[in-house]
């Protein structure tokens, strides 16, 4: 009884399925319906298992497809951005999001398949001999990006299982990719991350409390504004920042980046409730002159005349 109880909750107005059928419902009124709305129309009206198994059947196809289409040796090779295949359906699954959000609309110009939304759009564009921050660089997709386009970066990734597992092997494959094993923060010191996946786990303490984590270990952090100048990083062009929730964390610590650097920057806005006003004021309180617009679910924000 209980768990037919837990299901129509799920089904009514604030639960996790009726949320997910709105935003479908949204996209298919727009004219766009792309397999994760159709995963969510599933998931309502035929259930998770049902759901489940159309999204690993579609996400084998599509993954397949990459394979035949962009294997080089044991890589994939996007026109010059290469990437490390994936063994495991829950990493391929994470790595056909990352690639739908902005690899594919780069390579295409086309935005149909973006979920999160892709981190270059409009203004917000690497150039050659940018210094590029990759705060929580992941499988390296986007570091895999910017090096491409001839920059140098910094990917910051905290998970050691991560890092030695795929990210060392992106940096391996493309030039300037240098890989720091810190999480960006508002103080110095350590903290624990955990989470569910590489793609889930975070610093944030409301955020990393669960069961069964996967990820589960005690990092270091740093300031952005001490570690650039402990380094001696004369600029910093560009911030692509995906960091479960602590996005606010790491804009404390670069207020002096941001007021001196003034980088573009491209942040994930859908992690904690008051992201977009949070990480707004902290942007314009360290440089009142960046001009920031919102799009699916990220923040761009650049300064004019830069």
């Amino acid at each position: 009884m209980n768990n037919i109880l837990i299901k129509i909750k799920t089904r009514l107005p604030g639960g996790i399925y009726f949320n997910k059928l709105r935003l479908a419902t949204l996209d298919l009124l727009r004219g766009k319906l792309t397999f994760v709305d159709k995963y969510a129309f599933l998931s309502y009206f035929m259930g998770s298992n049902y759901a489940n198994n159309y999204l690993v059947n579609i996400l084998e196809q599509n993954y397949s497809q990459l394979e035949q289409n962009y294997s080089q040796n044991d890589y994939f090779n996007f026109q010059g951005i290469k990437l490390p295949k994936f063994a495991f359906e829950s990493e391929k699954t994470s790595f056909l999001m990352e690639f739908a959000d902005f690899i594919y609309p780069y390579l295409f110009n086309d935005f149909t398949t973006t979920i999160e939304g892709p981190y270059l759009y409009k203004d917000i564009q690497i150039k050659k001999g940018d210094v590029v921050i990759d705060a929580g660089a992941n499988f390296g997709l986007f570091s895999g990006l910017a090096s491409s386009l001839e920059a140098t970066v910094y990917a910051f990734e905290p998970v050691k299982i991560i890092r030695e597992k795929y990210l060392e092997e992106t940096a391996k494959l493309n030039e300037n990719i240098n890989i720091i094993s810190l999480a960006l923060s508002n103080t110095i010191g350590n903290v624990l991350i955990k989470g569910g996946s590489s793609v889930s786990a975070s610093i944030v303490e409301n955020l990393n409390k669960k069961e069964s984590d996967l990820i589960n270990e005690i990092v270091s952090t740093i300031t952005l504004d001490d570690w650039v100048k402990q380094n001696n990083i004369s600029k910093i062009d560009f911030i692509k920042a995906d960091i479960e929730g602590a996005e606010r964390l790491m804009l404390e610590g670069a207020q002096w980046v941001l007021k001196n650097y003034a980088p573009k920057l491209a942040i994930c806005t859908y992690h904690l409730p008051d992201d977009k006003k949070v990480l707004t004021d902290l942007i314009l309180k360290a440089n009142p002159n960046y001009k920031i617009i919102y799009k699916w679910k990220k923040l761009y924000a650049w300064v004019e005349n830069i």
